[in-house]
């Protein structure tokens, strides 16, 4: 089975989209072999109701998962992961997770999934492969995600990872429950946009294989501004860093 895991707060505008992108790569590649649970972070804009109607529409299978207020990324990937886990009856079963404003292409999940076939534990769409392009970015920020990933690997080295941040990745259901039999509730601590850094080290201690496949990011699609703090972000990601590489495990 193929579950896609979609974090997702008042995303009414993008999330539509999405899930036909969604749905077609399913019909095309999967069948009904493709789940999506919505993970919805206390949304006030109607985002689980349109999701169920599109998917509906769609024939796409759909779960959702409410929080009754907003609690942050982390919490949201947390629920997302534990329900996709809970419905998995196999240790190959493949989990995406992806963001749900419509900046992430769906197309990339079968190459992704292969590659989990392949042997890899974990799947990164990544901005910094050969071939990866970020549309709608302003240069600065380019310029800074390609410092920062420089950064990161000088700073907490990862066998296969040049993007450390990206919410498109591929899990092996194994190695996730090998992660909550070694970390537990610990695997998620962070609530912010750091929490994909911190999921990441936490796989790489449990002796997780690290790939990444090249990502065409579109942010020219994204209605509206992006919810993430860069700089709070950037501060939060640097602590984590420096606790994870004192060998400090929350």
């Amino acid at each position: 089975m193929i579950f896609v895991v979609l974090p997702a707060y008042n995303e009414a505008e993008a999330l539509p989209s999405l899930l036909r992108r969604i749905a077609s790569t399913s019909r095309t590649h999967f069948g009904d072999a493709l789940r999506v649970v919505l993970a919805d972070d206390g949304s006030t804009d109607g985002t689980p109701e349109l999701a169920r109607q599109v998917a509906a529409a769609e024939d796409l299978c759909l779960e959702v998962v409410s929080h009754a207020v907003n609690q942050g990324l982390g919490a949201a990937i947390k629920t997302g992961l534990t329900t996709a886990l809970a419905r998995s009856a196999h240790q190959d079963d493949v989990i995406i997770t992806m963001d749900a404003d419509d900046t992430h292409l769906p197309g990339l999940i079968p190459r992704m999934v292969q590659m989990i076939e392949e042997g890899n534990d974990l799947v990164i769409a990544s901005r910094f492969q050969p071939g990866a392009r970020m549309l709608g970015i302003p240069r600065y920020r380019q310029l800074l995600s390609t410092g920062l990933s420089w950064l990161f690997r000088v700073v907490y080295p990862i066998p296969g990872a040049r993007d450390y941040s990206c919410g498109y990745r591929a899990y092996r259901a194994g190695l996730l429950r090998e992660a909550f039999a070694r970390f537990g509730d610990t695997l998620f601590v962070e609530r912010g946009f750091a929490c994909m850094v911190d999921i990441l080290i936490k796989l790489h201690l449990a002796g997780a294989i690290v790939n990444e496949v090249p990502m065409i990011l579109r942010y020219d699609r994204k209605p509206g501004a992006t919810k993430m703090p860069v700089k709070k972000t950037i501060v939060q990601t640097f602590r984590l860093l420096g606790r994870r590489r004192l060998g400090i495990l929350d």
